[in-house]
């Protein structure tokens, strides 16, 4: 039996991560801003910073290293001022329980290539603790032989060195965390994959919805390149919001735009429309060659 590989970006491809990050995060920001009284748009300065020096607008605890928090609480350790801020970090925790669900499909579309006996591999930029998170809260780690992320931040915790409980319990030796330079559409990342996981490009499939960065990263390794069209529709509102805290930096404007540029003369092997469910014709169309 020939050996089949799909490798699946996560983010805006198996759930909406636009719409559950973004809520949660401006629902913490409004509760430092209530407990603080400190002035918003200051704030929301001040995250950007944080998040471009880490680039990452995910980065853990965040608000901790914002000037504004720091200068409102001198003296105070990390940990005495995450405990004060407690009320937005359970706000954070309550939107993301309330907004972070897998796309209709999702699950059965993976249960249905598991039982035809397909590799299933997770490939994603988002950096390990959240991945992580996303990965144990929406029950998708044992669809995965690995997951290949960004590497986690270096800077600790401030409740300590304590693991949490998805971390304690996460299968680690299955995740394989990749550099900050090791970025999409660097097709060797996909090159690597296939051959660990043993399964010749010409039998590997990726799927993602961003088209400069997934599509473009599958055609220049030879593998099938599905677009998750879908993944792309999202509240203007919303992307506006994200856009103002983002980790961008103008260089990395200046990377989108030129991406942009290459990839309009790049036609995916296939589109999904309106859901995951479409991945497996698309499958069934490529592999039934």
């Amino acid at each position: 039996m020939t050996k089949r590989l799909l490798i699946c970006d996560l983010d805006n491809t198996l759930y909406d991560w636009v719409k559950y990050f973004v809520d949660a995060f401006y629902a913490l920001v409004d509760e430092v801003v209530a407990i603080t009284g400190c002035n918003k748009e200051q704030l929301l300065d001040d995250f950007r910073n944080v998040h471009r020096k880490h680039h990452d607008a995910e980065h853990p605890f965040a608000v901790l290293e914002t000037g504004t928090v720091q200068k409102h609480f001198p003296g105070k350790s990390s940990a005495e001022i995450a405990k004060i801020l407690d009320p937005g970090f359970h706000a954070f925790n309550s939107r993301r329980k309330r907004n972070l669900t897998l796309y209709p499909g999702v699950r059965e579309t993976l249960d249905s290539l598991q039982m035809q006996n397909v590799t299933l591999v997770a490939h994603t930029e988002s950096k390990f603790y959240a991945v992580v998170d996303r990965l144990s809260r929406l029950d998708l780690v044992r669809y995965f032989s690995h997951i290949y992320c960004r590497e986690r931040p270096s800077t600790l915790r401030p409740v300590g060195d304590r693991p949490s409980k998805y971390l304690s319990e996460f299968p680690s030796h299955r995740v394989i965390e990749l550099s900050h330079h090791q970025r999409k559409p660097n097709p060797d990342i996909l090159v690597e994959i296939c051959q660990r996981e043993g399964i010749p490009s010409r039998n590997a499939a990726y799927v993602g919805d961003s088209m400069p960065r997934d599509v473009m990263m599958a055609k220049r390794a030879e593998v099938v390149a599905i677009w998750a069209k879908y993944g792309t529709q999202h509240a203007d509102a919303d992307y506006q919001r994200l856009v103002r805290v983002s980790h961008w930096t103008p260089e990395d404007v200046a990377r989108e735009k030129a991406l942009a540029v290459e990839v309009s003369a790049i036609e995916p092997d296939y589109i999904a429309e309106k859901s995951f469910l479409e991945v497996l014709d698309a499958l069934a169309i490529e592999w039934g060659r």
